[in-house]
């Protein structure tokens, strides 16, 4: 349903906000590693990231990435938008141009719930959310040959 670039942007938003702050920035490589994620891939969801200032860069020697407390309250609706756009929440389930409750296809009740439901969490969870799920031990975003971070 989500991208892969949607996917490993949220991955990475939650691992730097659960690693990084202000005065101790994680860098590119570490963030790649610690998530099994392509380099060069990351970069440019990185990039996308810091250019609609949902993560802050800083260049340098002690560079690096971090997110600031106001943009870990930003919602996953936010990162999805940039990724993906949000087609998807109005999109027929089989793929029809014209489905509508006038005009419905055989899904098209069921979707119509599972679509809201998505939206609904999407709409109301932020980063901050996840990454308290994580502090608590509840939750990861690593893969388990990586550990539980």
């Amino acid at each position: 349903m989500l991208s892969k670039s949607c996917v490993y942007a949220l991955r990475s938003l939650v691992f730097v906000a659960h690693n990084a702050s202000c005065s101790s920035k994680i860098g590119i490589k570490e963030i790649a590693k610690e998530l099994d994620l392509p380099t060069p891939y990351l970069g440019k969801i990185l990039q996308q990231l810091t250019k609609h200032k949902i993560i802050q860069s800083i260049k340098g020697p002690n560079g690096g990435f971090y997110i600031d407390e106001e943009s870990q309250k930003i919602k996953l609706i936010t990162i999805i938008e940039v990724f993906d756009g949000l087609d998807f929440f109005n999109r027929c389930g089989l793929g029809l141009k014209e489905c509508s409750e006038e005009h419905p296809c055989p899904l098209h009740d069921d979707f119509k719930i599972y679509r809201e439901r998505l939206l609904n969490l999407f709409s109301s969870k932020s980063i901050a959310d996840m990454v308290s799920k994580i502090e608590v031990g509840d939750a990861f975003i690593q893969n388990l040959s990586r550990g539980l971070v």
